[in-house]
C-alpha cells in the first residue's frame, strides 16, 4: 500500500486544484477492457453506497465495504465499517436528501484504484428549509478476490472558494 502514497498525493493535490467539469481518468493500459470495466464497477459502487446510505440500508452499505473500510469524516474523525453503521442506526434525524454526484476522477492500477468526486448534497429539513452541502471525496479501492471494494473513503466539506496558508 506505501507505493500508492506518491499516487494518492498526487491526485489529492490535483482534486483541489482541478476546476474541470469534466471526469478524467488514468488507467494502466495493459488490459483496456478490464480497465474500463473497472472504472465503470467502482463508479456504480460509489453510487451504490450512496443510495444505500441515504436508503439507511445498512446490510447493503456492509457488503459494498470491508470490515476493514475506514471513513475518515469531513471534521477529521475516523470510523470503522461498524462504529459507522451503529451511528446511522442511531441517528434520529435522518432528514430526505438529493445528492448528486459529478466530476468523477479514476486512477487504476490491476489492485488499487482511487476515485475523486465532487459529492453535491442538498437536505430537506422541516418548515421547508434546505441545507446545501458539497463535499470534495477521495476513494480508495482494493481489489479483493476480483472485486473492487471501498478501504479508505475520505471527504471534506467545501467551506470555501479558494486556499490560503495564512495562520488566523
Amino acid at each position: 500500500m506505501k507505493q500508492y502514497l506518491p499516487i494518492l498525493l498526487i491526485l489529492i493535490g490535483f482534486g483541489c486544484s482541478n476546476s474541470s467539469t469534466e471526469a478524467t481518468s488514468q488507467l494502466n493500459t495493459e488490459n483496456p477492457k478490464s480497465n474500463s470495466a473497472d472504472s465503470t464497477q467502482v463508479v456504480k459502487i460509489v453510487h451504490d453506497f450512496f443510495q444505500a446510505f441515504d436508503d439507511r440500508d445498512l446490510k447493503k452499505m456492509e457488503e459494498l465495504l470491508t470490515p476493514t473500510s475506514k471513513i475518515i469524516h469531513h471534521n477529521g474523525v475516523e470510523t470503522g465499517t461498524k462504529e459507522m453503521m451503529e451511528i446511522i442506526s442511531k441517528t434520529k434525524n435522518w432528514y430526505p436528501r438529493e445528492r448528486i454526484l459529478t466530476k468523477f476522477e479514476y486512477f487504476a492500477d490491476s489492485k488499487i484504484a482511487i476515485v475523486g468526486l465532487l459529492n453535491e448534497v442538498t437536505f430537506s429539513l422541516p418548515e421547508d428549509k434546505k441545507v446545501y452541502e458539497p463535499y470534495n471525496e477521495t476513494w480508495i479501492f482494493e481489489k479483493i478476490e476480483n472485486s473492487w471494494h471501498p478501504t479508505r473513503i475520505h471527504y471534506s466539506k467545501i467551506i470555501q472558494d479558494e486556499h490560503s496558508e495564512e495562520v488566523k
